[in-house]
């Protein structure tokens, strides 16, 4: 069993194909915990993603401060963390970001590729959803 808890949004979406492609022998299922961003397939400068990044980022960071951690604890993971993140977005072109977020169908359409016909979708839920944000979890199976 592969698990990916917002860690596999790390890689373009080809380097997801590959992997999965090389993961899926050795693997029974494969359950994925993430954001559903339109961050992973829109070039740089792409009217698409600034808006996307801003309704996720956006209110991951009023998250941030909505807790009761101390004020600098809570700075310094937007500014340190967060940002570094959405500036990557914002000023790399694909292939050298740091994060590429996928909608739900994109995962769909990476699972299918990557781990072939022998593995069905068992899962799909919304875990979390707002206005602008939803988490979601997904799991693949071998049938």
């Amino acid at each position: 069993m592969a698990i990916s808890s917002f860690a596999y949004h790390h890689m373009p979406y080809e380097n997801k194909l590959f992997n999965l492609r090389k993961l899926a022998p050795w693997i029974n299922h494969f359950v994925l915990f993430e954001l559903d961003s339109n961050n992973d397939l829109p070039e740089l400068n792409s009217p698409e993603l600034a808006p996307s990044l801003y309704q996720i980022y956006g209110r991951v960071i009023d998250w941030v401060f909505s807790h009761e951690a101390p004020v600098e604890l809570a700075i310094a993971a937007v500014d340190k963390f967060l940002m570094a993140e959405v500036v990557s977005m914002l000023t790399l072109p694909r292939g050298r970001r740091t994060d590429y977020h996928a909608l739900r169908w994109q995962w769909h359409d990476l699972f299918r590729h990557g781990l072939g016909p022998e593995f069905t979708c068992l899962c799909d839920t919304t875990t979390f959803a707002e206005d602008y944000l939803d988490l979601f979890t997904m799991h693949y199976g071998r049938i």
